[in-house]
This record gives C-alpha cells, sequence and structure tokens, in this order.
C-alpha cells in the first residue's frame, strides 16, 4: 500500500463518515462526497426558528457500543445525557406511561389486556431468556443458525402469543422507529430489540442527534480529510489500479471507495458487480419515511417524550415525539416541539403531498392526545426520505450470511456500508462503516485489491 492512498467515501451519514474516519487514522487520505445540502442522513438535526428538529433518530441505547464509542473517540462523548425514559402507548382515549423498552413496565401498566400480559411473563421473557446468545445485535447470523427469522412477527406473535401482542407491542415499535409493519419484519428482529429493550437506557445528544455526524465530518476535515454536500456521484467504476468516481460534469480517479448509499441504490451506481452481487443488491429491500415537524408556542403539556399509537387506534399517525421533554436545549423556553412519524400505510400517500395537507391528516388522532396542538401552532416542516430505510423481511438475515462470507464484495477496491448490512440503525450505521473501512484496509495493506 502506498503511503497516502486516496479512497472516496459516498456518503455522508453515520455510516459513510465513520468509515471515512476509520480510514484516515489509519493513514488513507479521504474525500467523502454526500448528494444532499446536509450531512447525516436520517440521523440529522435541522435548526428552524431557534427549535432543533431531530428529523428522524431520535434516541440512542445504551447497547449502542460502537455508536458511543466512536462519540467519545471524535471527542464528542459530553453531548451524551440520559433521556428520562418517559413513553406511552395511547390506547381506549388515554395515554398509558411506560418506561421506555422495559417489557416489564408494560406488563405493569394499563395498556395491555390482562390475558397478553400473562402470556407475556409465562412465555415470551423465557422465550428471550433461552435465546439471549442467538439475540446479539452485532452478531446477526446467530439469529439466522438458530431458525428464529423463518417467519415474520406477526406470524409468530399472533400463533404464539395471540393479536393483542402483535398490534399493541410489535406494531407501534416497529412503525415508529423502523417505519415498517409487523408482516414485513422477521421475528427475529423483534426478538433481538425485546431482549435489549429489557434493560436498557436511552440517551439523547445536547444540541440534537446531527451532533455525532457533525462531530465525526468535523475530525475528518482537522485531519486533512474533505467533505463535499450538495455532491451527488452519479457513477463508481472499478478500473485497473483503481476507482473511478464521477458526478454531473466530474470525475476523480481514487486507489478505492467506500459506497454507503441506500443498498437498492447501489447496481445503479456501482459499475463492475458480479450477477451474484447484483442479485444480492435485489434483495435488499427499503421502505420510504416521512416526518412531520409540529413547532408550537407552548409546550405540549405532558410528562412522557414518545407515544406511540397501536394499530387500530390510528390509520395515519405511528408516534409523536415531544421534543422538550428529551434534552433542555432542542426547544426555545416555554415552547414545544412534536415530531409526528407516520404510520407506515400512510407514507406513500405522504411523500409527495405538501406540509399542510400531511398536518391535516394527522391533527384529529393528534388532537385526542394534545387537544390544544392545533392552537399552539407556530410552523409546520416536513421531512421526507424516498429512499427510506432497509426492511428486515423474514429470511432476510440468512440473506445477509452471503455478504458477510465475502461473496458479494469479493477481493475489489469498493467496501460498502450502511445499516442494511447490520441492524436498521445509527448503530447497525456505525458497525458498517467501521467493517467497511476494515475490510478495505485489509485489501489494500495485503495488495489484494
Amino acid at each position: 500500500m502506498s503511503a497516502a492512498p486516496r479512497v472516496a467515501v459516498i456518503g455522508a451519514g453515520p455510516a459513510g463518515l465513520t468509515a471515512a474516519y476509520q480510514l484516515q487514522r489509519q493513514g488513507v487520505s479521504v474525500k467523502v462526497f454526500e448528494a444532499r445540502p446536509r450531512i447525516g442522513g436520517r440521523t440529522r438535526t435541522d435548526v428552524v426558528d431557534g427549535y432543533r428538529v431531530d428529523t428522524f433518530a431520535q434516541l440512542f441505547g445504551s447497547m449502542y457500543t460502537e455508536f458511543f464509542r466512536m462519540l467519545r473517540e471524535v471527542g464528542a462523548g459530553h453531548l451524551a445525557v440520559q433521556a428520562p425514559g418517559r413513553d406511552a402507548l395511547w390506547r381506549g382515549g388515554r395515554a398509558h406511561e411506560v418506561v421506555y423498552g422495559s417489557i416489564t413496565s408494560m406488563l405493569a401498566s394499563g395498556a395491555l389486556p390482562m390475558r397478553t400480559k400473562l402470556r407475556m411473563g409465562t412465555s415470551y421473557l423465557p422465550f428471550l431468556t433461552r435465546h439471549a446468545a442467538d439475540l446479539q445485535m452485532h452478531a446477526l447470523e446467530g439469529a439466522a443458525d438458530a431458525g428464529l427469522d423463518a417467519e415474520s412477527i406477526a406470524e409468530w406473535g399472533e400463533r404464539e402469543l395471540g393479536r393483542d401482542f402483535v398490534d399493541l407491542l410489535v406494531y407501534p415499535l416497529l412503525a415508529a422507529y423502523y417505519g415498517v409493519t409487523p408482516e414485513q419484519t422477521g421475528a427475529a428482529l423483534y426478538h433481538l430489540l425485546a431482549h435489549h429493550g429489557m434493560n436498557v437506557t436511552v440517551y439523547a445528544l445536547r444540541g440534537g442527534a446531527g451532533g455525532f455526524c457533525d462531530a465525526l465530518a468535523q475530525s475528518v476535515r482537522q485531519g486533512g480529510g474533505e467533505v463535499r454536500t450538495s455532491a451527488a456521484v452519479q457513477r463508481v467504476e472499478p478500473e485497473s489500479g483503481g476507482v473511478r468516481v464521477s458526478g454531473d460534469g466530474w470525475t476523480e480517479e481514487f486507489d478505492a471507495a467506500v459506497v454507503c448509499i441506500p443498498g437498492p441504490a447501489v447496481p445503479e451506481v456501482v459499475g463492475g458487480l458480479t450477477e451474484a452481487a447484483r442479485a444480492w443488491f435485489g434483495g435488499v429491500r427499503y421502505q420510504p419515511l416521512v416526518s412531520l415537524a409540529l413547532l408550537l408556542d407552548r409546550p405540549a403539556g405532558v410528562r412522557y417524550f414518545g407515544l406511540s399509537f397501536p394499530r387500530g387506534e390510528s390509520q395515519v399517525v405511528a408516534a409523536a415525539c415531544v421534543e422538550e421533554n428529551k434534552a433542555a436545549d432542542l426547544v426555545p423556553a416555554g415552547k414545544g416541539l412534536l415530531v409526528v412519524l407516520p404510520a407506515p400505510d400512510a407514507v406513500s400517500r405522504f411523500l409527495d403531498a405538501e406540509p399542510r395537507q400531511v398536518l391535516n391528516a394527522v391533527l384529529p388522532d393528534l388532537a385526542r392526545a394534545f387537544p390544544a396542538v392545533e392552537s399552539a401552532l407556530h410552523r409546520v416542516k416536513l421531512y421526507r426520505w424516498p429512499e427510506g430505510g432497509p426492511v428486515f423481511y423474514p429470511g432476510y438475515l440468512r440473506h445477509l450470511q452471503a455478504f458477510r462470507r465475502g461473496e458479494v464484495e469479493g477481493d475489489g477496491r469498493i467496501a460498502f456500508g450502511g445499516d442494511y448490512l447490520c441492524v436498521p440503525s445509527t448503530e447497525g450505521s456505525v458497525l458498517s462503516g467501521v467493517r467497511a473501512a476494515s475490510r478495505l484496509l485489509q485489501r489494500l495493506r495485503s495488495g489484494v485489491a
């Protein structure tokens, strides 16, 4: 490997910026290309009229070990602040407060029917305990090998624990945090989340979730790297001894590249893929995502942070996040901020809608929980991710095993990153960036690439 190889990183979300930072620490010259005007992807904070809007990613669990390690490494560990952990579930005309991620708290609340509570206590908690070794966030192959991902969590849950388990527990979590339904999602992913949620502390970032990517980008720049925004890459082509990266009217040559874009877009951007690799990426599915920020002239007036709507309680709202209850510096004093996450089945019709149209669709259900929300409304802002986030459908963990065996990347000069390769979260993005940088460095150093 030369003294200072040049590597292009495509995508300035948590995966791309993590990969760039890791490569730079090992003496690599990096240049990051981001198609959007802002870095961060779904882990981004937008500043609007003094309100700091976490546009999608909200909280970070204590099991996010790579995320917090990277946060400390770039000197931003002080940004993490423990969140109160109060959530609520809307059912029967009122909000039932619970502790975030705690199954035992759910069992003690009035949100669940007694029959479901009994089944949870006598069947599901022992099930999670038996499979604890198979439900590791950084080793998803364990869940695949244990046969936990052969069916959807809707099928598994309805058979084993009843429909209320699916509608009141599974749906609210998956719809709010991942924009997917139980029918779309493999059972293993929910089991993994439930297992880690039995004992989790949640954190927010002072100044907003986007502070993580901002700190990474600053470190890359301080180390001599470049982070370019509004720089859409149209093609990444391997060539003899390197990689050619091109956009609208420009082309640059690099020794290698890390591509951290949504999986389904890879075959359109990256040249030289084998037929097996193209087929593999054809098995990666994404779901569009939308969020709506409601800037309020006064606080929402509740104690909890996240209010989830079970299936049947709302056709258009999955959850509402009360940002002033998450961290002290996100909302101006005496004001309020709700970030509304639409129900998965409503997202497609909101993608091309005007903010006021989306607001009119969600207001009736929001007003049941926050009666004064319309009169307190100061401004509305809509955020869209047409590419969305990954769907870990039944059997997807088995699909991932081919990637981990090296059957997709081979020994080439292009490595891939993104949460579709690990687990659908900021932690998965960070872990994928670490792994992509490591694989590429190994190839460059060995001279195989």
